[in-house]
């Protein structure tokens, strides 16, 4: 694991409601970022096809958060662990560059699914 990412995990916090963040936003630089990323983040099975998709908040948990990422997979064995695994890289990635995250557990959006790809995750 990249020494960096090990390092965040000690500056890790879940936030669970998004205040007094002021005036700051996720820029659109940044988005790219995210996404390119999560492509460069190591699975712990490459056989199983993975896309992410970053939505402007459309959940039905409202927390303040500006947006959403969705993780999709194929649904093979170990796809939740693996998928999870990424999710956790990219979630200690975007600690790193000061972007605070939350694992929702119920949160449902309006994002219709990729094709062949079950939605699995929403961070």
């Amino acid at each position: 694991m990249d020494n960096n990412l090990y390092e965040m995990i000690f500056k890790r916090k879940s936030f669970h409601l998004f205040r007094n963040i002021g005036n700051e936003k996720i820029t659109l630089e940044e988005l790219k970022d995210i996404e390119n990323k999560f492509k460069e983040l190591k699975p712990l099975d490459d056989s199983i096809k993975v896309k992410i998709k970053i939505v402007k908040d459309s959940t039905t948990c409202i927390r303040g958060q500006e947006y959403c990422i969705l993780f999709y997979s194929e649904k093979k064995d170990n796809y939740l662990q693996n998928i999870g695994y990424l999710g956790e890289q990219l979630d200690l990635y975007l600690v790193s560059k000061n972007i605070g995250t939350l694992w929702f557990g119920i949160g449902k959006v309006k994002e219709k699914n990729y094709p062949r790809y079950g939605k699995v995750i929403i961070t």
